[in-house]
């Protein structure tokens, strides 16, 4: 099998910085494995050929140019909510796996706080939210695990299940692994304050909006620290914004028929208006530390790579031709 048509543009510079010069080599490189449909059953909802071909699979790669380095290494995933980034790090985790790669997926989510601080902590919030705020996770013991796991190449963390507690959702047990590459994903992963709240106050944006939405700029701070611990950030950025709501209503309806977890017309309308007003819109298009965007149009397809900054490049021994 060929490269699927409609190469986006920015693949090739993409392939290039993880030293695979030629696309078509690349391609057999995957093709040998498999290609497209490497753990082609793992992913939880139909998927085209081109998300594997031009999201999973580079990410693939660079996965294997991480475990090339000889060291630990982790890859930051950000995308807003529904975009599918918790499928694809699943994905190359099972993929990872079947290729005999020590990889571990984890998600901010993991780290909420149990139930009681969770509530604390997000309670009063306008948008009625039960977490997902920056806030509401522990990240004190999310530093821990990561530096812990980079000193010692264990990574013991808590795992959270959102159907428990009618939806609220609560800590369940934990996992501890030996990867040498752990993915990381969340909606405002990277993160990072900039120079342009003042002029992004959305219009009709209540008093208790405002004050949640400093409330949420200022927890930012417990974070960058962890953000200083990725050695590579990848962004995969919706066209607009609200997009993600739409994204976010398929997600939640497959879950409802997978999982049997409803949810109500409202609280999804406040979850997509909670990600539209709790944080600067810029700030979440624009990531400093990003080293690779790929841009998605709304109907989740690439249109475009963008390469920001060199990445850990794979060693010298790859075999890229």
């Amino acid at each position: 099998m060929s490269v699927p048509q409609d190469i986006p543009d920015g693949l090739s510079l993409l392939l290039t910085s993880l030293n695979w010069s030629n696309v078509d080599d690349w391609w057999k490189r995957w093709e040998h494995v498999g290609g497209v449909n490497l753990a082609r059953h793992q992913w939880s909802v139909p998927v085209v050929d081109s998300w594997i071909a031009f999201v999973g699979l580079p990410l693939l790669s660079r996965v294997e140019s991480a475990l090339l380095q000889g060291e630990r290494v982790l890859l930051g995933i950000s995308a807003l909510p529904g975009c599918g980034k918790s499928t694809l790090c699943g994905w190359v985790k099972f993929a990872s796996q079947q290729l005999g790669w020590p990889v571990e997926h984890l998600s901010l989510d993991d780290f909420y706080w149990p139930a009681p601080q969770l509530d604390n902590s997000m309670q009063g919030n306008p948008w009625c939210v039960p977490r997902a705020l920056p806030g509401s996770h522990d990240t004190r013991g999310m530093l821990h695990a990561l530096q812990s796991w980079k000193e010692n190449g264990q990574i013991v963390a808590p795992r959270f299940d959102k159907s428990l507690r009618n939806g609220r959702g609560d800590r369940v047990g934990s996992s501890s692994s030996r990867p040498d590459v752990v993915l990381l994903e969340g909606w405002f992963l990277g993160v990072t304050p900039l120079p342009s709240i003042e002029t992004e106050i959305l219009e009709g944006l209540s008093e208790q909006e405002l004050a949640w939405r400093s409330k949420a700029v200022s927890s930012l701070a417990d974070y960058q620290e962890i953000w200083t611990l990725l050695d590579d950030l990848w962004h995969l950025r919706a066209v607009r914004s609200d997009v993600s709501s739409r994204w976010k209503r398929q997600q939640l309806i497959t879950l409802e028929r997978q999982c049997g977890v409803s949810y109500r017309a409202s609280d999804l309308a406040d979850f997509n208006r909670m990600v539209l007003a709790a944080l600067p819109p810029s700030w979440l298009r624009n990531l400093p530390l990003s080293s690779a965007v790929i841009d998605l149009t709304e109907s989740r397809d690439v249109r475009e790579i963008q390469v920001m900054k060199s990445q850990l490049s794979a060693s010298s021994s790859s075999a890229t031709g």
